[in-house]
């Protein structure tokens, strides 16, 4: 178990940490051993040689020298070592938060009853919380740290005074609106993808309470509180854009990180809406899709993912925004994997010359495209069944439909995926089976174009019924 718990995290160190976690293990303050220095230097030179790790025997050969091979004693060293590198990580997040450090430098000091010592810690963890763009719950839990630190200074110190109670009461019920209100947005949105229900304990009584008094001042609060509006509200675009508002206007009180996981909230919950044939949320999720790329929160290690690079190029073609869409392609096509980069390309460019009308171009670069993942091979194929029907190519046509129709059968896809697939080939085969002359028909194709529950290409199967 340590030895697979060991690699896997030296796997992860990047070579900045790899030399510090060396000088660490030359530290006496630390091991005055000489096996784990040797053990991490073994391991951990392998991590950017792409190397497989060496064996049991070639590590204990390199770890204890001279010595015969002892398999209890190469997994205690693993274990050990293990310890010690949790022990850098833990060293190395400490030093990254300074307002922590403060904080519990203080409490040792008064501990020790260094009244001094303790004074000029807490001033400094002032300094640094005023100085602190950041008003999340981080910030406030250490502001709630701080109080109580000062109030337990107090009462140990002072037989007399005042006391800084009502602060911290109000810190408190700050604090725990700001996590209810997060965490219920969680519950919201992941009842709405797995169906399942939960309780929200205290938070239903509290709402008035949060709008009455005062708490929507803290950007936090407003945050989560309209985000958990717009979940239980009827999920009304006006609900969604005081949600998108606070987002914007708050956006610097949160870590970066929040704010990413902020964004792809409002994405996915916008997605969910159009999904629901919610169309004015098309263009709210093209916008956010623009900000959360100037502001690099869709980038992952640098990298931009074929999912949401397809999400961007469907929804920009769906508003027709072509113009956009080729810049995008251009400059953020160098941003997706390699090994995907050729095919999501000629298919995005495929789907903007579709949009285009030049329907030969499309089929071309889709001819050039091999997709190795089930949705965009679908879609592909779909793509091409709508140049299919745009040239009156019906011979081809049915054909397709044939293969499409095959090839939904033969893989595993989802129960949506499934329906919604035969249901576009059931429904073209009928729209191509449309005499133009016949109202009643067109009407009868129209309705139940309109009442199929599952149908991506709704939209697209209504514009071709003749008027």
């Amino acid at each position: 178990m340590a030895t697979n718990k060991l690699n896997k995290l030296i796997n992860t160190l990047d070579k900045t940490e790899i030399r510090q976690i060396r000088k660490l293990l030359k530290s006496p303050f630390f091991t005055r051993r000489e096996d784990l220095p040797r053990l991490f230097a073994c391991l951990s030179a392998n991590r950017w040689k792409n190397k497989a790790l060496p064996s049991s025997e070639e590590l204990y050969k390199n770890t204890f020298p001279g010595q015969a091979y002892d398999d209890t004693q190469l997994r205690g060293s693993k274990s050990d070592l293990l310890a010690l590198v949790e022990e850098y990580l833990l060293i190395a997040h400490h030093r990254q938060s300074a307002i922590e450090n403060r904080l519990l430098l203080a409490n040792i000091y008064r501990r020790r009853g260094l009244s001094k010592h303790f004074d000029s810690c807490m001033k400094k963890a002032d300094q640094l919380l005023e100085k602190s763009k950041v008003r999340n719950i981080d910030y406030f839990s250490k502001l709630h740290e701080h109080q109580v630190l000062h109030m337990q200074f107090q009462t140990q110190t002072q037989r007399t005074g005042q006391l800084n109670l009502q602060e911290i009461s109000d810190t408190i019920d700050q604090l725990y609106l700001m996590k209810k209100l997060q965490h219920t947005c969680t519950q919201l949105t992941h009842e709405a993808v797995y169906k399942t229900s939960y309780n929200y304990g205290l938070l239903p009584p509290l709402l008035q309470e949060i709008e009455n008094g005062n708490y929507l001042q803290y950007p936090a609060i407003a945050t989560y509180y309209y985000c958990f509006r717009f979940l239980t509200g009827g999920q009304t675009l006006d609900h969604f854009l005081q949600f998108r508002n606070q987002l914007q206007e708050n956006r610097s009180f949160f870590t970066e990180e929040e704010q990413k996981d902020l964004y792809l909230v409002a994405i996915n919950l916008c997605i969910r809406q159009i999904n629901r044939r919610n169309t004015p949320f098309s263009r709210q999720v093209w916008e956010l899709y623009q900000e959360g790329l100037s502001a690099n929160f869709l980038l992952e290690d640098n990298r931009l993912s074929s999912f949401t690079f397809n999400n961007i190029v469907a929804i920009s073609i769906k508003l027709q925004e072509y113009i956009w869409l080729e810049e995008f392609i251009e400059i953020y096509q160098e941003r997706l994997e390699d090994e995907y980069r050729v095919n999501i390309v000629n298919f995005s460019r495929a789907r903007l010359e579709y949009a285009y009308g030049n329907y030969k171009k499309a089929m071309l670069l889709l001819q050039h495209s091999e997709y190795k993942d089930l949705i965009n091979n679908l879609i592909s194929k779909t793509l091409l069944l709508k140049i299919y029907f745009e040239l009156e190519e019906f011979d081809l046509l049915e054909f397709h439909l044939d293969s499409l129709h095959n090839f939904i059968r033969r893989r595993e896809v989802s129960d949506y995926h499934r329906s919604n697939y035969l249901n576009i080939i059931r429904l073209v085969r009928k729209l191509v089976a449309l005499e133009e002359l016949d109202k009643g028909k067109r009407k009868k194709l129209r309705q139940e174009i309109e009442a199929t529950e599952i149908l991506s290409e709704r939209e697209w199967l209504l514009q071709r019924i003749p008027n």
